[in-house]
């Protein structure tokens, strides 16, 4: 026995097991410590917790298609405050200075408070007036500390002094006008409580300078952050308001949808126009910052990601262009409202808009519709009045600017039709260019009279269309067919979807369907009768601007129906492409021939109306294809609607316009719409003589005598 402990004692390898397994439970007993009782990991033992901060990211700036600044971002800073150890008194002074910091920077801070104290003796928007007892009631209820103190706080002052000595107890050395900024903070944290590590924002627009202070006298502002946020900036966009569009903050339902795709519930997005559609590609993405606060309650960053700005999207729209065929616009409305005549003219000419695409690709390079708006509006601070009542009243407005009538607004479009019913009729043999109708002014069909506006005589289709008959085209569509015109407008993109980038309507064509939609009358049959209104642009007929300006592109460029783009390109903020429109186009299965016939007229139509010759006349006779459009808006106390559609150069299409004014009255006086358009697009390329410095009202007053020629 004695020789056996002997040699257990005198083992070296035993010794070594030894130190070994005393090694190993010292390891373990520090490794149970650190994770079980300390409940952390080793790296992470000094820390108490962590909170990560989302920090946004600029949204991309939108441009048109020269590079010009349309949508940007505003720089500004949001305050935050945790909560740390000291006295409430010290607080309270610091609450004071901030305030008095933010004011003097005229910055954007939270004030919950003012919802029901505006002042020292005002009540609050939420409570003030007799329609709002109960929620006063209600809200005294829940800031009393006891059910009796209620009576204290029946009147402004009363629940202001209540507030001041009882709930917060400050001291009486500040006035009442400090006393209340100071509640300001104090309700905040009041109503919501304050963190020591997840920060509550308490301002949310502040300047540089504000930043600068703050992150200068740290001391003297402890718990006090400042990050980076961005405020959506528009330049110069009325005249373009409408395809821009707006942002605001994510509505509840929206949330709910984009969630999942990071989005928070405090998000702005885009509402309308390129920044709803583009929103995707706008919208940066967001970094992040990553505190701890260690044991002994200092917070410090774990870690830091930085947000990425939103892609860049540049419009195929001419800003230019697009400014000139607004004010162009605008000023023909404001010419035609300003000389009513009682009987056709009714001085409620005020609302239109105008299309120019280039006829070979698509590509939009204006779209006005007006009237607009001032997108800014959108943008600005709840607390700014102004800008909320400037919200309330344009989506009150009768003439809804918000609307952006060049797709979204649904026309009648009158004799504009009567190009398609030509080719309709052409393609499928029931009319040819020697055939001829007679004009007396009026007819009568299925028991129903239908007029002209003039007796025109023996017509053949070309001077059919250049004169607007409607007699010849009562009976060309007729003998068509409602069907066959119903399959040519559909090929032409009427009544439907055009594709382009921003929200559209569809439309409808006029048919036995859409009486059925229409009708209230189920017994009325569709008769030919029905047939000849269509074959005028009415009836049923309800197309967007966009559409026609479709439709006459493709009659100007050999037959291809474009999808319209305005949207060109998108860019990272790196500069790198992301996206490039190309040109989508399907050939209509019809004829040159056909077309070549329809040209011709509209050629003619040109190169004989009065207010054409007039309006440009710097330019070679028949520089346009045209036909104009009157649509009656149903009683005899409106003015009835004015269309006009045309390409230019007639040789050599490159644009193609659409105009449509809201009781504009006749068609032939919405023409000096384009003039803008036409001069600002082709310079002095075209021009026969040169022009001397005259006004866009010069060249609508030389118009407006103009009777030469009826207008269709």
């Amino acid at each position: 026995m004695k020789e056996t402990l002997k040699k257990i004692f005198t083992n070296r390898f035993l010794y070594l097991a030894l130190i070994v397994l005393v090694a190993m439970s010292a390891l373990v007993l520090r490794l149970y410590r650190l994770q079980i009782i300390e409940g952390k990991p080793a790296a992470s033992s000094g820390r108490v917790n962590t909170h990560s901060i989302e920090l946004e990211a600029p949204r991309g700036n939108i441009y048109d298609c020269n590079g010009v600044l349309l949508a940007t971002n505003r720089t500004a800073y949001e305050v935050l405050m945790v909560n740390v150890s000291g006295e409430q008194a010290e607080r309270d002074e610091m609450y004071l200075n901030l305030i008095k910091l933010f004011e003097a920077h005229e910055d954007i801070y939270n004030n919950p408070l003012k919802r029901y104290l505006k002042s020292p003796d005002a009540w609050g928007v939420s409570i003030d007036g007799e329609d709002e007892t109960e929620a006063r009631a209600n809200w005294i209820s829940t800031v009393s500390e006891k059910k009796a103190d209620r009576e204290f706080l029946q009147s402004p002052a009363g629940a202001f002094r209540y507030l001041r000595d009882t709930v917060f107890k400050l001291d009486k050395k500040y006035s009442d006008e400090d006393a209340y900024k100071i509640m300001c903070l104090r309700y905040e944290t009041y109503t919501n409580g304050l963190d020591s590590l997840r920060p509550t924002v308490i301002a949310t627009d502040c300047c540089e300078k504000t930043m600068e202070i703050l992150s200068a006298r740290h001391l003297d502002f402890p718990g006090i952050t400042t990050e980076k946020v961005y405020f959506r900036k528009y330049v110069n966009t009325e005249c373009i308001s409408q395809i821009i569009g707006y942002v605001r903050a994510i509505s509840g339902e929206e949330y709910d949808e984009l969630k999942d795709k990071g989005y928070s519930a405090d998000d702005i997005i885009g509402k309308t126009g390129i920044e709803k559609s583009a929103e995707d590609y706008l919208r940066g993405t967001k970094g992040s910052r990553v505190v701890y606060k260690d044991k002994d309650g200092t917070v410090k960053q774990e870690s830091y990601t930085a947000p990425v700005a939103g892609n860049d999207v540049y419009l195929t729209i001419d800003i230019e262009l697009q400014k000139v065929s607004h004010d162009s616009l605008a000023a023909n409305i404001k010419d035609i409202a300003s000389r009513p005549d009682g009987k056709y003219n009714f001085g409620d000419c005020n609302a239109g808009s105008i299309v120019v695409s280039d006829v070979n690709t698509g590509n939009v390079l204006a779209m006005v519709s007006y009237p607009g708006f001032d997108n800014s509006i959108f943008v600005q601070p709840s607390a700014d009045e102004a800008a909320q009542q400037a919200i309330t009243d344009l989506f009150a407005d009768k003439n809804s600017p918000g609307l952006n009538r060049a797709t979204q607004g649904l026309y009648s479009i009158g004799s504009t039709i009567k190009p398609l019913i030509s080719i309709a009729a052409l393609e499928t043999g029931k009319v040819t260019t020697k055939n001829e109708v007679r004009c007396q002014g009026v007819t009568t069909i299925n028991g129903r009279k239908h007029t002209c506006l003039s007796s025109h005589g023996y017509l053949n289709l070309e001077y059919a269309i250049a004169k607007s008959c409607n007699i010849f085209f009562y009976d060309t569509g007729i003998k068509t067919g409602i069907d066959v015109i119903d399959d040519y407008a559909e090929m032409f993109g009427l009544g439907e979807k055009t594709g382009i980038e921003i929200a559209e309507y569809e439309g409808f064509r006029s048919n036995p369907e859409t009486m059925e939609l229409k009708e209230t009358d189920k017994t009325h049959k569709w008769t030919d009768s029905d047939t000849a209104q269509t074959s005028i642009g009415q009836l049923y007929t309800s197309f967007t601007p966009l559409q026609v300006n479709r439709y006459v592109s493709a009659i100007a460029n050999g037959g291809y129906l474009n999808t319209p783009h305005v949207i060109g390109s998108i860019s990272s903020s790196s500069g790198g492409l992301v996206y490039s429109a190309e040109a989508e186009r399907k050939k209509i299965d019809v004829s040159d021939w056909s077309l070549s016939v329809v040209r011709q007229g509209m050629l003619t139509m040109s190169k004989t109306n009065g207010t054409i010759k007039t309006v440009l006349k710097d330019y070679p006779e028949g520089f346009i294809s045209a036909k104009t459009g009157t649509v009656e808006t149903g009683d005899n106390t409106t003015s009835s609607n004015g269309v006009f559609m045309c390409y230019a150069p007639s040789d050599k299409p490159q644009i193609a316009i659409t105009v449509v004014v809201e009781h504009g009255v006749y068609g032939g006086y919405v023409i000096p719409s384009i003039s803008g358009t036409i001069d600002t697009y082709f310079g002095n390329a075209f021009k026969t003589r040169s022009v001397s410095s005259g006004s866009l009202h010069m060249t609508i007053s030389s118009v407006t005598n103009i009777i030469n020629n009826p207008p269709g």
